[in-house]
């Protein structure tokens, strides 16, 4: 028997089946991106299909609470060299925002794009934290050692 938030998620057009289209379509519209392609090169190389499968399983965990996703975003993007910034947030979102947007109807959409928000407000405040914090602590051990 399925739970009333799948049937519920599934009355607003969420299903895994909308979720591996939307997932597959962005990130095919991100490897080309002049913006987003080099980063997404540079991190997941060859492997896209084990990238598109966490992915999938990411956004049925955040939006079917499904449980499939086994991992930690925050700190997977923290610890991106050189470091992703503001532009790279407003651009991903604004590739996501037409995805849904094109794919979805209006409800699940909207539901997306309320997570994908959030979602990057937060990791791009965290981000700018530690990077933050790691330029301050280098700042006081060359004053420490010039001491």
């Amino acid at each position: 028997m399925q739970s009333s938030h799948v049937v519920q998620a599934a009355r607003e057009g969420i299903t895994e089946e909308s979720i591996a289209l939307l997932v597959d379509t962005f990130y095919s519209r991100v490897r080309q991106d002049e913006t987003l392609g080099p980063v997404f090169e540079r991190v997941v190389g060859d492997h896209w299909e084990p990238h598109l499968e966490k992915m999938r399983a990411f956004w049925s965990s955040l939006t079917l609470a499904s449980g499939r996703y086994k991992g930690n975003p925050m700190m997977a993007h923290l610890m991106l060299m050189p470091r992703i910034g503001a532009e790279h947030f407003e651009r991903w979102l604004e590739l996501w925002r037409e995805t849904v947007a094109e794919l979805l109807p209006q409800p699940a959409a909207a539901k997306f794009m309320g997570k994908a928000e959030l979602m990057a407000e937060r990791l791009l405040a965290t981000i700018d934290q530690y990077h933050t914090h790691l330029a301050n602590q280098g700042g006081a051990e060359l004053a420490a050692q010039a001491g």
